[in-house]
């Protein structure tokens, strides 16, 4: 358990960086680490660099800088998982077998890290740039349909334009006309129960969507309030009198 606990600790010590998306370690620490100094570190980089020019590549080891005791700009190396496996493979020694097994471990969790924040690291600057622009489409696609949808619920539930008020009431005046026997009949002359007619037909349309005003209506309702205006009847007692006010106009016409 203590040794488990110790190798923790050291893997945890251990600075593996981020570069590009993958995982580097200063060939500094590792030079320290391993005990060795570094500008023999330095050195065998640089000769299997020579016989191998492909590990110029950053695929493999990263030239840089830093600044020394002195305040001098020193050369140093960043070396990713694989650069680091070619420097070391030579190092041998129990103590240097621990260290290998802390690195591989520090970078498999710096590798994972890397991978929760840009599940594209690891993959070619061409094949990043492709996910990168279908992603760039994929939220300009849901950003248009987000749009869409805050558009069609703003048309939907918006208040009737004022075209539709007219709409409105203009099938409801129709309906009252009709329902008072046409604009000829008594009933509809008389401009008290005409009044009371056109009171109670828009209270009904009113109720119907519980609304104060028929303007507070929505638009998606426009088709429904139109059926409630075509389905309209008058109240008993108002039908009772407009039927009694045009039987009178009947009857003069018969005595006429």
């Amino acid at each position: 358990m203590d040794y488990i606990k110790e190798m923790n600790n050291l893997v945890a010590s251990i600075e593996v960086k981020e570069y590009e998306g993958q995982p580097v370690v200063s060939s500094r620490e590792v030079a320290n680490n391993f005990e060795k100094e570094h500008s023999k570190v330095l050195r065998t980089i640089e000769n299997k660099i020579e016989v191998n020019p492909i590990l110029a590549s950053p695929k493999y080891f990263i030239g840089t800088t830093y600044t020394d005791k002195s305040n001098r700009q020193s050369k140093e190396y960043l070396m990713t998982r694989d650069g680091f496996s070619f420097v070391v493979m030579g190092f041998t020694g129990a103590k240097a077998d621990n260290w290998k097994l802390k690195y591989i471990e520090a970078f498999n969790k710096m590798e994972e890290k890397i991978k929760n924040i840009n599940p594209y690291a690891g993959m070619s600057k061409e094949l990043q740039a492709i996910f990168a622009i279908d992603k760039k489409q994929q939220q300009i696609e849901q950003d248009v349909k987000t749009v869409t949808e805050d558009l069609k619920d703003f048309k939907n539930n918006a208040p009737l334009f004022s075209i539709e008020c007219e709409t409105l009431q203009k099938a409801l005046r129709g309906k009252v006309i009709k329902e008072m026997g046409g604009k000829n009949a008594l009933a509809y002359k008389d401009k008290s129960i005409r009044t009371k007619m056109y009171i109670d037909a828009q209270n009904q349309l009113k109720r119907e969507f519980d609304v104060l005003s028929y303007k507070a209506i929505k638009r998606c309702q426009l088709d429904d309030a139109l059926k409630v205006i075509e389905a309209y009847k008058p109240p008993t007692v108002y039908k009772e009198v407009i039927d009694a006010v045009n039987r009178q106009m009947l009857l003069e016409d018969t005595i006429l």
